[in-house]
Formats: C-alpha cells, structure tokens, sequence
C-alpha cells in the first residue's frame, strides 16, 4: 500500500491551500523525555516525545534518536514535514489540528492521571465491543494489542480470553502481564493476521510499521482501532482516507497529566 505518511501530507497540502500563511508558521518545539508508572497495573513507560505548534499542537512519540532543529522555527510548517521522522510527523500533526473535523464522539476526560488512565482504557474497550458486534464471536473473539499497555489488557482479560500483544520494548518482551505473554514486535504482522480486533498504538506511523499492520488487517477482515497520542490529529483521516475502523485520539495534553484531557472518537462511515 502507499506509504501512509506521504498519503497525510498529501491530504494536508490540499486541504490548506489558499489559506493564510501565518497560520502555518512554526512557533514552537519542545522535546520531553519521559518515565512514567500510571499505576501498579501497568509497566513504567520510558519514551521521549516531541511536541510542535504552528496555530494548533501536534505530536510524536519519537522512535529515533531525535534533536530539534532550531533552524525551521518561523518556517511555514507544510516546507518542513517532505519524509518521514518523528519531528516531521510531530509538525504534521500541528497542521492537522488547524482543518477543522468531527469526530462521532468527544469525552472530557478529568482528574489525577490513574482516574484518566481507567476512563481512556474503557472507551478503548467500549470501541472494541462496537467492532466486534454482530461477529457472532462472543467471548471468543482474538485480540491483539499492539504497543502494550497494561491496564487495558486488564481489561480486555476480563472479557476475552484470547489476547495477544506485541511490542518492541525488550524490557518487557517476554513477560507475561495480566495472563498475556508479550511478544516482539517483529511478529505483529503475523498476529494481526490471527486477529479479529487489532488495537493499535499510533506511534506504529513512527516506527514505520503502520502500514504493514493495515496490509495484515485486511489480508483477513481483522478490524482495526488505533490509540493515537503520537498523530492524534490524523483520526478522521485515518478512518475516511485509509479506511481504518476507528481511532481513539488524544491530543496532547495526555491522560498522564493532572487536570481535562479531551479524547475524540473517530469510525470509519
């Protein structure tokens, strides 16, 4: 399939052409390395982000070692995002976040980040039980979780009993967490295939293996529901343009930090 980031550049460019100039400059950069152990439930996230604005935020979980440029502050953002890193996607992001857009649902998320992590992990399932209705699969529904993250495989435990998950942190490869043994990586493809729900991190775009996981999904009808911090702004294209089921989407601020955080609902129509 097309390479999924130039298929959102594309669409960007059409879709601010003809509009003021000052709306895309870049204003600002910011670049957060980051641990963080929600809860007793979940493992200790260890990622570095990097967070772009232009009039709206945009962000990426980075998958390289990554440094900010300096030089491309004041620049028109749409010059600066030609291939694909995690700064780009980051400046990408900002872009999307000016083309107005409807999600089918919004939640205000509030409260201290264990409070948000129980409310963000249940849209989640309650997204997966829509995608599953009418299956006729019930309780024996095959669930892959793609980019781990612990309280939901709790959850999604407590009603399935056929979860998977994958994830490239060799920290946790291997582990079995909540009765799930996670595998590497390098096997989602292969498990993705094996799916009936594929539940999928967003930063699957940095670490190029998005467009793999969509290749997978539809070689066997698996329905796929991206979780996106990293492109969270890339959900109604993500589910009109690439045909993605749904995205749950959470611009930046996260559920980790104290106070609202806004969560958008996006379905493939």
């Amino acid at each position: 399939m097309k390479d999924v980031f130039s298929t959102l550049r594309e669409q960007m460019l059409a879709k601010t052409r003809g509009r003021d100039p000052g709306d895309f400059l870049i204003r600002g950069l910011w670049k957060t390395d980051l641990l963080f152990n929600p809860n007793p439930d979940e493992r200790t996230f260890k990622h570095t982000y990097l967070l772009a604005q232009t009039v709206g935020q945009g962000c990426c979980y980075c998958a390289e070692e990554t440094c900010m440029d300096h030089t491309i502050l004041g620049s028109d953002a749409r010059e600066v995002v030609q291939t694909r890193s995690s700064s780009a996607i980051a400046v990408l992001d900002s872009l999307f976040a000016t083309i107005p857009r409807t999600p089918q649902e919004v939640h205000e998320v509030r409260g201290n980040s264990i409070e948000k992590t129980g409310a963000r992990n249940s849209i989640l399932l309650k997204e997966t039980e829509r995608l599953l209705a009418g299956g006729g699969k019930g309780d024996k529904a095959r669930i892959v979780n793609v980019g781990v993250v612990g309280d939901l495989l709790r959850k999604l435990k407590g009603e399935y009993p056929n979860v998977m998950a994958t994830d490239f942190d060799e920290v946790i490869v291997g582990m079995s967490m909540h009765g799930v043994t996670i595998e590497h990586g390098s096997r989602t493809a292969e498990l993705v295939r094996e799916s009936d729900v594929a539940i999928v991190t967003g930063m699957t775009l940095a670490t190029c293996t998005l467009e793999k996981i969509i290749e997978a999904a539809r070689s066997n009808g698996a329905k796929l529901l991206i979780f996106a911090e990293t492109g969270a702004n890339f959900g109604e294209e993500y589910c009109q343009t690439l045909g993605i089921d749904a995205v749950v989407s959470e611009p930046f601020p996260f559920y980790i930090f104290q106070g609202t955080s806004r969560i958008e609902v996006y379905r493939n129509r």
